[in-house]
């Protein structure tokens, strides 16, 4: 596919990245010279220097070809005016990253009389196929994530049947096995192990070690009981305390306060602290420091279920979850947007609530797969896809077992599931045209795996 990204932000380099290694051909328009650089430094792709809500760089572009335009710079108002210039030099799907709520909905124009017709404007009206919001998309991860037993992001295959969720070793149960001696209670398939932040093969004869990361496929029911062999579960959250009030400490405390739970939300800006008093009538606001302990504990912290902190700097982040971890909370969940950040977190204890740059990602990741494919998700930090096909009569799987087929040494096969009928481990199972089939893989072989479903 031909894919143009305006933007070259965190966000723009990351989506950058993930198309570029699945072979995509990918162009950035980005008005800085020096981030540009930095693409073609990293990246095999092709650069444009300009303004990308211009016809004239979209032109040098070639908006024309596109399959798909995703705009992603920090403004808004540039995002949907690329979205509607591509869309009218002939891009085919567009996509803008809006953090504005106000611009998602429909407008309504005015009429010159009350029984007079008003014409409503949609945004499909302004040339954007989709709205991306990472800010929306991290508020309602971390609601998922405090609506389980576990401190990890979960995601829902075959209609919700099946789920994949990272577990984190915690205990000595099953440190020093192999993955051949470990006893699941219920049917499972270990796609992934994420061992000192490199993946490994599920090989039956990798060992577990102290620390590692297991990514597992189950069907939902017994995700939480399969859980409980590699970490404990969490107590059900009913206060949580929530550090910074930008968009997503915001929408996290609306969320979960009418999830009925008890949130305070800590601002550092006195400003931003009485607007959004004004705003959350059941949320206590307090105006403070989220690295001062003795504030944290005067707030009442280390009773808390869960600590987030959302504010937009990692670092702050990463250093306030830690001292939260240190007061007593059991779940303490931070933002992240630089992965890179992922290990030193996770090595100090503290939870990687979510990443919005994967988060968009994962999201458009839909508009740029083949035909064949429902549902995908990023895993391990873009290291790993995790895809839904359905099988047509003229795949190659079609009709063999999953021995038969040429599977890349690196794809893992978790699920197929027939008429809702789930079979985990698929093992010798025979591939059924319109059974789901889900596999996990690494980027680099997705391309391999999708051919087997043509």
């Amino acid at each position: 596919m031909y894919i143009i990204i305006a933007g070259g932000g965190v966000i723009g380099f990351h989506i950058a990245s993930l198309l570029a290694e699945e072979e995509h051909e990918v162009v950035v328009i980005e008005k800085s010279g020096l981030v540009l650089e930095n693409f073609r430094r990293q990246l095999d792709i092709k650069t444009i220097q300009g303004n990308s809500a211009t016809p004239t760089v979209l032109r040098e572009a070639e908006a024309d070809r596109a399959d798909l335009v995703l705009a992603v710079t920090n403004s808004d108002e540039t995002n949907m005016v690329t979205c509607f210039m591509a869309k009218e030099l002939g891009a085919g799907t567009t996509a803008a990253r809006i953090r504005s709520p106000g611009y998602s909905g429909y407008f309504v124009t005015p009429a010159k009389s009350v029984m007079a017709t008003r014409k409503i404007i949609r945004p499909k009206n302004l040339g954007i196929d989709v709205f991306i919001n990472p800010e929306a998309e991290a508020a309602k991860e971390i609601m998922d994530i405090l609506s389980g037993f576990y401190s990890t992001p979960v995601e829902n295959f075959a209609n919700g049947l099946v789920q994949i969720r990272e577990f984190r070793l915690e205990g000595e149960a099953i440190t020093g096995k192999t993955i051949s001696q470990i006893t699941l209670p219920k049917p499972a398939v270990v796609a992934a192990i994420v061992h000192e932040g490199g993946v490994v093969l599920p090989d039956p004869d990798v060992v577990i070690k102290e620390g590692d990361s297991v990514y597992l496929i189950a069907q939902q029911e017994y995700m939480d009981e399969l859980g409980k062999v590699f970490s404990q579960p969490k107590r059900a959250v009913k206060k949580v305390v929530i550090l910074g009030g930008g968009q997503i400490g915001f929408l996290a405390a609306e969320g979960l306060q009418r999830r009925g739970v008890k949130v305070k939300l800590i601002e550092s800006d006195i400003d931003r602290s009485q607007e959004i008093a004004a705003r959350l009538e059941h949320v206590e606001i307090y105006h403070g420091d989220g690295t001062d302990r003795n504030f944290l504990i005067e707030q009442g912290v280390p009773s808390a279920d869960a600590y987030v902190a959302t504010t937009g700097s990692d670092e702050l982040n990463i250093l306030s979850g830690l001292l939260a971890k240190t007061l007593g909370v059991p779940r303490s969940l931070v933002i992240i947007n630089n992965p890179g950040y992922i290990p030193l977190a996770e090595a100090i204890g503290v939870d990687v609530a979510a990443l919005p740059p994967i988060l968009t990602a994962n999201k458009i990741t839909r508009f740029v797969l083949h035909g064949g494919v429902i549902a995908t998700a990023l895993l391990e930090g873009q290291q790993l896809e995790a895809i839904e096909f359905v099988t047509s009569p003229r795949a190659q799987i079609a009709n063999k077992k999953i021995s038969e087929v040429d599977l890349p040494k690196e794809a893992v096969v978790g699920a197929i599931t027939r008429n809702e009928q789930i079979t985990i481990p698929p093992n010798d199972s025979v591939v059924r045209p319109g059974d789901h089939v889900i596999v996990v893989s690494p980027l680099s072989a997705v391309r391999s795996v999708e051919k087997l479903f043509k």
